[in-house]
């Protein structure tokens, strides 16, 4: 048989061996451990998972303590890992030698038109969620206007509440039928697949669709959610679509791979950033400081390119083609003045303000997570239909009590007159002042709450950042403050696309504004709307986690660099409360959806362990040269996703070097196309020969070579495996079957998805099968191997660092006595 358990004795194993299991999901599919035994059969879908998994995960916990229960990873096995490294094989080498200067520029000038084309594609979608949220809440607005001018209360409320719920049913329709992970942010999942996880659908073209028309319909609705988590969501999988392009050109197919692939979705993140805020350096530091978990200067400038290509595209078209002055502006823009500074004095207030920040950010996590885990254990363990029918029902309530608590709750407030507002001058660059909502007051008076709820997110951040006073009381701010937060709370996590940036700012800004107006009691120089800003930063900072990308952000987003030193102090107060008591709401989000994610620095409670106490053994390994129905079978047999290739030959008697194998340019291996070209008959037979005749007088010393243990020689992928059956890359034992396999064929290949195992059997005759297939030009010499006594820690770093899907565990001897994958490391 070609595939072969190794089992080496080692030091310090364990009575009780675990089966090495590197194939499906991460490689853990029927994993066991004696520390942690294995759970019952369940899978992961989003919050919605089945119930079995309720044990998941003890949430939330402080940074650095979350250790994964049996049962979460048995949730993790239908996922995959994605393949970061480069397979350096004899194949790519031959490569790279004959690659020219001109095809190199080629290929790094494709990198730069793909970034291109994913800042015009981002800015052209986000500029269209603008323009369809803007008309559909007019319309929403100009109907209710009509009816709330007449007095008639009960119409007023039956347009407005009908017409949010028909957007609220719309886009948890839309969610139902283009999977669950175009709901919610998606911010975790791109994440989980930067971090190295093949999360599925998580970047289809369905959930990009999905996910773009829920967010116009939910956002219309008047949900206390955001534009900005989908949005980086959408910049994702547009960069990650681009591979999908292959079937329209031949340029495409060189980038459809993990690597590329990867680069691609962290330069869609940090657009998908910059065009919901207009911020396009923000956008950037976003990405490297929180969704990508690799990164290199040259991916810097590109994310920076395509940035400043997508905040360009959204300006364009916002302010139309007969404009000459362009104003950088995203989907949501503030003003504040830069008459108004603040007195050091007031930096004690901002620094309460942190601490109220990042301690509200917190118990926001702490609650929403708790209540996404409800969803998925309660919801999600509904058996057919009735899911999706409990997801829509929820949504469909939370609408409509949000719509009801919108509506009556400004009636609850009495009209002010508008002439009481103290005006200030230069409040927004653009407009002096900021309209009121009248709502159901007399002309000449408007309505505080409505001011802030009923109307859309933009204008009400607008008129919390006025530097207007007496604009609100100290009543309709803090009533506006926690009705915010517990919507946004509730609202978080359900079934339609919706962020949360813009729900945390207005929840910030609004205690902030508190504050200020507090202060202003006390010193009449006090500029509230200086709070509100400082209190927006914070408790985003709470719930996120965010810093330094947070800071330019909000300074990109008010153009109000003057308050760099406030921002920077109540982000990092903020920051550094939250972080005593949970970890952020993302990182426990991906604890709760069983995404396996490696943090930069391993556990601490496994840094005294060896790398031979969590690898998984015995391991299934392949020769370097195996008959094609052996491998065949194997790959029937198991779903490993990678194999140790050791030294050994089968079916050449006695592990000699096969007849027609030579020797070129100093490699023992089955001639290449091009090398056996180049090698007549005579070579063979010759080479044949003499093979022959010394196989009798080194017969003892090929039965010693028998009983030695193979020795690692590299690590092949089954995709690998599978392509070149796929193609018949096997030799009967005198020439090759096919000739013309070269590099570029085989990269194209591995661009497509690769054929199954079943249907290579059906496809493979009997001599097909009795051929041999040489895996040494194809074999990653390169990957990346560890002894058994490595330290855990050591191990986790070196794993983490080089975004590897496989870590082979070798002994003294350089035999592979296990295998460590991702799993292995939580």
């Amino acid at each position: 048989m070609g595939g072969r358990l190794n089992k080496p004795a080692r030091r310090g194993s364990s009575d009780v061996s675990r089966p090495y299991e590197y194939g499906s999901g991460y490689g853990f599919s029927g994993l066991t451990n004696p520390r942690h035994p294995v759970g019952a059969d369940t899978s992961s879908d989003g919050f919605f998972a089945s119930a079995t998994l309720q044990s998941a995960t003890t949430l939330p916990r402080a940074p650095g303590k979350h250790r994964l229960t049996p049962m979460a990873k048995e949730g993790m096995k239908n996922l995959q890992s994605l393949n970061f490294s480069l397979i350096d094989s004899l194949l790519y080498r031959d490569y790279l030698r004959k690659t020219t200067t001109l095809s190199h520029v080629k290929h790094t000038f494709g990198k730069w038109f793909i970034c291109f084309l994913i800042g015009v594609l981002v800015g052209l979608v986000a500029w269209g969620i603008k323009m369809s949220v803007e008309h559909t809440q007019d319309l929403k607005f100009k109907f209710t206007a009509n009816k709330v001018q007449e007095g008639r209360i009960a119409i007023a409320f039956l347009i407005y509440a009908s017409a949010n719920t028909i957007f609220v049913m719309l886009a948890c329709v839309l969610v139902i039928f283009s999977g669950p992970l175009s709901s919610s942010s998606g911010i975790p999942e791109v994440m989980g697949y930067l971090n190295g996880v093949k999360i599925p659908s998580a970047m289809s073209f369905k959930t990009l669709v999905g996910k773009v028309l829920s967010l116009v319909l939910a956002y219309s609705s008047g949900l206390a959610i955001g534009p900005e988590g989908p949005m980086i969501h959408i910049g994702s999988a547009v960069g990650a679509a681009v591979g999908h392009l292959r079937k329209a050109t031949n340029f495409f197919w060189k980038y459809n791979n993990d690597r590329d692939k990867r680069d691609f979705i962290s330069t869609g993140a940090a657009t998908g950033m910059a065009a919901a805020f207009g911020a396009p350096i923000g956008g950037v530091l976003f990405s490297i400081e929180e969704a990508s978990s690799f990164w290199s200067r040259q991916l810097t400038w590109r994310t920076f390119f395509c940035c400043m290509i997508a905040t360009f595209t959204v300006n364009f078209l916002l302010q139309g083609f007969g404009t000459v002055d362009i104003h950088d502006s995203g989907l949501l823009t503030f003003g504040l003045s830069r008459a108004y500074l603040y007195r050091y004095v007031e930096l004690l207030c901002f620094f309460l303000l942190g601490i109220l920040g990042g301690g509200l950010g917190a118990v926001f996590v702490y609650f929403n997570v708790r209540l996404n885990k409800w969803r998925k254990n309660t919801l999600g363990s509904l058996r057919g239909g009735r899911s999706d029918l409990a997801k829509f029902a929820e949504i469909l309530l939370i609408g409509l009590a949000t719509s009801s608590i919108v509506f009556f709750l400004s009636f609850k407030f009495p009209c002010r007159q508008v002439s009481s507002i103290i005006p200030e001058p230069a409040v927004c660059e653009e407009d002096a002042a900021v309209g009121m909502v009248q709502f159901f007051c007399k002309p000449g008076f408007y309505n505080e709450m409505a001011s802030l709820l009923f109307t859309n997110p933009d204008a009400a951040m607008r008129r919390l950042f006025d530097r207007s006073h007496n604009m609100f009381t100290l009543v309709g701010l803090s009533v506006f403050t926690t009705v915010y937060f517990i919507l946004s709370l509730v609202t978080a996590g359900t079934a339609v696309a919706g962020g949360l940036f813009i729900p945390m700012m207005m929840v910030g800004a609004g205690m902030g504004r508190l504050m200020g107006e507090l202060m202003l009691l006390i010193s009449p120089e006090t500029d509230p709307s200086i709070y509100a800003l400082i209190g927006a930063s914070s408790m985003m900072a709470g719930y996120s986690r965010l810093t330094i990308s947070l800071v330019v952000i909000m300074v990109e987003l008010t153009e109000g660099t003057q308050y760099l030193l406030p921002i920077i102090m109540a982000v990092m107060v903020a920051k550094w409360t939250a972080d005593l008591f949970t970890e952020s709401l993302y990182d426990n989000l991906m604890h709760l959806k069983c995404i396996p994610f490696l943090h930069s620095k391993p556990p601490r409670d496994m840094q005294a362990l060896e790398v031979g106490d969590v690898m998984a053994e015995p391991v299934v390994s392949l020769r370097e040269v195996e008959r094609v129905g052996d491998v065949l079978a194997m790959l029937r047999s198991n779903n490993h996703n990678g194999f140790p290739v050791v030294s050994g030959f089968d079916g050449f008697g006695h592990g000699r070097f096969p007849p027609g194998s030579g020797s070129i340019n100093g490699q023992r291996y089955f001639p290449s196309a091009t090398a056996l070209s180049s090698i007549d008959h005579a070579d063979i037979q010759r080479d044949t020969a003499t093979s022959s005749s010394s196989s009798s007088s080194g017969s003892n010393n090929n039965s010693a070579a028998e009983m030695e243990a193979p020795q690692y020689k590299g690590m092949i992928l089954r995709v690998q495996l599978l392509i070149l059956l796929q193609y018949r890359v096997f030799h009967n034992g005198y020439q090759s079957i096919r000739r013309d396999f070269d590099f570029d064929k085989f990269s194209s290949a591995m661009a497509s998805p690769p054929p199954l195992a079943e249907h290579l059997e059906t496809q493979l005759t009997e001599q097909d099968k009795d051929s041999y297939l040489d895996l040494r030009p194809h074999v990653n010499s390169s990957a990346v191997a560890i002894h058994n006594s490595f330290s855990f820690g050591e191990a986790y770093r070196l794993f983490r660092s080089l975004g590897l899907r496989h870590l082979p565990v070798i002994n003294v001897n350089n035999e592979v006595v296990g295998m460590v994958t991702r799993k292995d490391l939580l």
